[in-house]
């Protein structure tokens, strides 16, 4: 079983990470040290493969300033992880040594070479970090923009109209457990990244095979799903929280209970949700037309600042793929390779 998550996003209040919610999910962690383009991304995948290999459950966790590279992979089964731990998602054992450790593939760069490169890469550097400020100054926009629209909808009535919701879906879905767990995992389920808004939609149908689906473009899912999540709770189940870049840890937009095998995630005309799924809910039917027409504008508003975001973020990414390519050139890749097929027997034995 593979899915796939983010565990740091972009949002209003500049990036956010669930990175350190790992210690209390794993035994073992191994956090990767390295700059641009030394491999930490392909010796994650790597880890992956060989996991695959042995029939293993794997969760892949995603750059958000590049989906198409891995900031960590988890598997479940050994309770062990191993993350990017460089800016901006910092991460430092709690303990080094033992069960957490780093490994560092900064060590297979030829520094001294390097150094002649040192201050275009520098330049270079600064110019990436430039966007970012833009990025937040886009969502925080898009934020206060949307706080509006939590204000119109987050009256006695909404909230009532969620909560029974909740309850119909707990009624039917979420039996009480013979082994209560407590607590819950936090978890990005889509990001605004610089291919722009990433859904990874695979994952709720990965985890659970009963998976509602809300349709909700003005804020009504998270309400619904603050509930439910109680509700799963307090009947002992293990929950996934999944939250939005806009919300990034006050109400999840999406809730994954596998111990119950049911998901329950949110839609909207700006990220649908295109696989297949137990149930459709419209929420956006709860509201009278004319308060869906008074949202309008503000929906218009929010798409076109997450467009700008994106925007900012893909400028970014070009200041990055410098980067990589001015690193490159100094890293040891058979050092890398010889690393990585250590850690692999390491984790896996020899076969």
């Amino acid at each position: 079983m593979e899915s796939v998550f983010f565990l740091g996003a972009s949002t209003p209040r500049g990036f956010v990470s669930h990175y350190d919610s790992l210690f209390d999910e794993v035994r073992y962690l191994t956090v990767i040290k390295g700059g641009p383009g030394c491999g930490k991304s392909t010796l994650m995948r790597a880890i992956g493969r060989a996991a695959q290999e042995c029939g293993m459950d794997i969760s892949y966790i995603l750059c958000s300033s590049d989906p198409d590279s891995l900031d960590g992979v988890i598997l479940p089964q050994l309770g062990a992880a191993w993350v990017d731990g460089t800016a901006p998602h910092v991460l430092e054992p709690r303990l080094c040594g033992g069960s957490m450790n780093y490994l560092n593939l900064g060590e297979c760069y030829d520094s001294a070479a390097m150094r002649e490169k040192e201050d275009e890469i520098l330049r270079v550097q600064r110019k990436n970090a430039a966007y970012y400020p833009h990025v937040t100054a886009c969502l925080a926009s898009a934020d206060a923009l949307r706080g509006s629209m939590r204000l119109t909808i987050g009256t006695p009535a909404h909230r009532e109209e969620m909560a029974a919701i909740a309850e119909c879906i707990a009624i039917s879905s979420l039996p009480p457990v013979s082994d209560p767990q407590e607590g819950f995992v936090r978890r990005f389920l889509s990001a605004v990244t610089p291919k722009g808004l990433h859904f990874c939609q695979g994952t709720p149908a990965a985890l659970c095979s009963r998976v509602y689906v809300l349709r909700d473009d003005y804020g009504l899912a998270p309400l619904l799903l603050e509930v439910l999540q109680a509700r799963a709770q307090a009947l002992g189940h293990a929950c996934i929280a999944c939250y939005s870049p806009l919300l990034p840890d006050v109400q999840p937009s999406h809730l994954l209970i596998p111990s119950a095998d049911t998901a329950v995630v949110s839609e909207s005309a700006l990220l649908p949700y295109n696989a297949p799924c137990f149930c459709r809910i419209d929420l956006n039917s709860t509201l009278p037309p004319k308060v869906r027409a008074s949202m309008d504008f503000y929906l218009k508003a929010v798409s076109a600042l997450l467009d700008q975001a994106v925007a900012q973020l893909r400028a970014a990414k070009r200041q990055h793929d410098r980067l990589e390519a001015l690193c490159k050139p100094f890293v040891d890749f058979s050092a890398v390779n010889r690393r990585t097929k250590k850690t692999i027997r390491e984790i896996f034995g020899e076969n």
